[in-house]
């Protein structure tokens, strides 16, 4: 896999860890654990009748391990409290003869509440036969990677290669920017030498910042479109629309990895996301950063 295609994996991983709430994390967390644990090995269980699911999100029966899947950035901490509680409790009577460890599923990216691993580490002290523990991010992240690319293909869609930048042409940006309302010409333009640490100003994680640095080096293909396009003034219209987005996104005081996230989510709109459309929506991105249109120039 090239490295390119690796970081792509790992940003659509993040986003779908990020975004999906619900029955849709619980999903998700189902299909890789099934496509890594095949052969029947991990059971996903869903609720049947008036019985539910008897406390069960999902079996591992070589580990003996049941898991519960949670999205607790959905609840107050008093909810997810009291919803561990009677999960662990509740799932004893059915499965305690099948089970040795049970797993708090979460998507708590930014870690969980102290309260929260107060109560786990409480629980893991409760029956001196069952282990209790969490699995977050970085646990789904291992199982994720462990999986063959057709399975992760499957799962969040193919990523670019680095043939997928060099056949990016005219079209393609033309496709990517056909769905843009543009918003008009910027009142004025901070003609300032572009510093030469701007990634290391805006302090994007290891992986934004791979992920620019690959896109900066494609970036003359946006500025020949630019240049071939009929209306001189349409790079102009393109800057303002986006670099409004991102002083909105900025005001939301969100970090600007999610905001690099989040602008290429602008960018792409509505269109069916195939590995040239994330890759021109990486390089049109780089594009605006190289030229000084979006994210910061100097430390605040």
């Amino acid at each position: 896999m090239e490295s390119i295609s690796r970081d792509f994996y790992e940003l659509k991983f993040e986003i779908s860890f990020l975004k999906k709430t619900s029955q849709e994390f619980e999903d998700f967390f189902s299909e890789i654990m099934e496509k890594r644990h095949k052969g029947g090995d991990f059971i996903r269980v869903r609720p049947w009748g008036n019985t539910g699911d008897r406390k069960n999100d999902g079996y591992l029966k070589s580990q003996r391990r049941l898991f519960q899947v949670y999205a607790p950035n959905e609840m107050t901490a008093a909810d997810a409290l009291k919803k561990i509680n009677e999960d662990y409790h509740g799932a004893i009577p059915h499965w305690e003869k099948y089970f040795d460890h049970w797993e708090f599923v979460h998507n708590s990216r930014r870690g969980l509440s102290p309260q929260v691993l107060e109560l786990i580490l409480e629980l893991d002290e409760h029956h001196e036969s069952i282990s209790v523990d969490h699995f977050g991010y970085e646990s789904l992240r291992t199982k994720f990677f462990e999986l063959a690319e057709e399975d992760i293909i499957s799962l969040v869609g193919r990523a670019p290669t680095s043939n997928s930048f060099n056949g990016l042409g005219f079209a393609d940006f033309k496709t990517l920017l056909g769905h843009m309302v543009v918003t008009g010409l910027p009142d004025s333009t901070d003609l300032r030498p572009v510093p030469e640490n701007k990634l290391e100003i805006n302090e994007f994680s290891e992986l934004i910042e791979s992920l620019i640095r690959f896109g900066l080096k494609k970036t003359q293909v946006v500025r020949g479109f630019f240049n071939k396009w009929p209306d001189v003034n349409y790079g102009d219209l393109v800057t303002n629309s986006i670099n409004e987005e991102y002083l909105r996104l900025k005001e939301e005081g969100i970090h600007q990895d999610l905001i690099f996230q989040r602008l290429r989510e602008y960018v792409i709109g509505g269109l069916v996301i195939t590995p040239e459309i994330d890759a021109a929506s990486l390089v049109l991105l780089a594009y605006f950063f190289e030229e000084c249109d979006i994210f910061e120039r100097e430390r605040s």
